[in-house]
């Protein structure tokens, strides 16, 4: 039979014991959702369907900022990336702690993703009219379709506890998302910035509820090998936005040509930031899980730092642009400071992410943040292309420098 039992560190998993013809018989019960005990920590197809919606999100997001380059619009782009970030977030914890080849977990997945496809379509719009209120419903509507459907789906189970906080929370910020999207602009960047902020702190506190408490360490708890794989995927797929998003501008121009060498500094700024991330530490982040006292919040604190990379990912594909539309012509103050930002924002979220888990401080990365941002007010004079140049030699500078001893974090 079937029993749920702590393994992998603490974890609440599913102990299977019986076997018939060489393969595992899973009896219907009120535990048969969560993940064998016996399952490899790889990374189904379902994930990587699922994260086809994060592509088209991280596309439709760039696409926003190009169109208006202000500020307001980053802010209010930012925003909008915060939520789709969480929408990816929890179904990365919902696929490490239930089965992905369950029915059950791939219908969830599936709406999941639906919602996801609906908020991209929204989002470059999101905050005109009723695009506001498809991205807000399409946001609250996915994570209480997944929370109803796991709490009955673990009717008389002791873990049903834990999809039931995180549906009552959910719906509680449900309501300042769907209000949000009837609120003129400024209203409803105020409150969705609520809204949002409300979702990340209930996460890292664990959703706690009167009466029921939160969750603790041990429900909370990953398999450090599956969520960290999942981490390094959805960055990769951040950098590939940056190739991809610029190449497509690139049309009807003399293939030898300025837009041609902005092209270059892209790629070159995409290959510097996989290093960074990578060569840096990556590889030891499912070892780091697995040592932690309470390694469901350390993930969580991981997807934080990665959402704050992201969104250095995505201000460099918007910068991108800027420097393959229009590589020689002036330098306007919002395009120079959307093309400084990506980086900095980026080696600021890598120096978090070090620090959070290894508790190591990089400061060749926050003193390459320092040294864009002192050389700003000196780089208005300078084409797009050169100011893409400047950035480009910094992170590829970042890239080179020797490990430090054994230590590569």
């Amino acid at each position: 039979m079937r029993k749920c039992s702590r393994v992998r560190g603490g974890a609440w998993y599913e102990t299977v014991g019986t076997r018939r013809n060489g393969r595992y018989v899973t009896p219907k019960r009120s535990g048969w959702l969560l993940r064998a005990r016996e399952d490899r920590p790889r990374i189904s197809y379902l994930e990587l369907l699922f994260d086809l919606g994060l592509i088209v999100a991280l596309s439709r997001l760039s696409l926003r900022l190009v169109n208006d380059i202000s500020w307001l619009n980053a802010l209010q782009t930012m925003i909008l990336l915060a939520a789709v970030w969480w929408v990816w977030t929890v179904t990365a914890y919902t696929t490490d702690w239930y089965d992905p080849e369950q029915p059950i977990t791939q219908l969830i997945v599936v709406g999941v993703l639906l919602g996801g496809y609906l908020m991209a379509m929204a989002s470059v719009r999101a905050y005109e009219g009723m695009h506001g209120f498809v991205f807000a419903a399409s946001y609250v509507g996915l994570h209480l379709f997944r929370g109803l459907i796991l709490v009955t789906a673990l009717r008389g189970h002791e873990l049903r506890v834990r999809p039931l906080r995180v549906l009552i929370w959910f719906s509680m910020t449900g309501v300042l998302w769907l209000g949000g999207a009837f609120l003129p602009a400024p209203a409803r960047l105020a409150v969705w910035a609520l809204a949002v902020t409300l979702d990340y702190l209930a996460g890292l506190f664990g959703y706690w509820v009167p009466k029921l408490g939160r969750i603790g360490a041990q429900e909370l708890r990953v398999v450090g090998e599956h969520i960290s794989e999942r981490y390094r995927q959805m960055f990769i797929v951040g950098l590939g936005e940056v190739l991809l998003v610029a190449a497509i501008k690139f049309r009807n121009v003399t293939f030898v040509s300025a837009t041609t060498a902005g092209l270059i500094l892209l790629f070159a700024n995409a290959v510097a930031m996989w290093r960074i991330y990578v060569v840096y530490g990556a590889e030891h982040l499912a070892a780091g899980l697995e040592r932690s006292t309470n390694a469901g919040r350390q993930a969580l604190v991981v997807a934080y730092t990665h959402l704050i990379m992201i969104a250095g990912v995505v201000l460099t594909t918007a910068g991108g642009e800027v420097i393959v539309v229009s590589p020689t012509e002036q330098t306007s103050s919002a395009g120079l400071a959307l093309m400084i930002a990506g980086p900095v924002v980026f080696l600021a979220g890598r120096t978090l992410y070090a620090f959070e888990l290894f508790r190591m401080m990089l400061w060749r990365l926050p003193v390459g943040a320092l040294a864009l941002i002192a050389t700003t007010p000196f780089l208005h004079r300078l084409p797009p292309i050169g100011v893409g140049a400047v950035a480009s030699g910094v992170l590829l500078a970042l890239a080179a420098v020797p490990r430090v001893g054994r230590r590569r974090y």
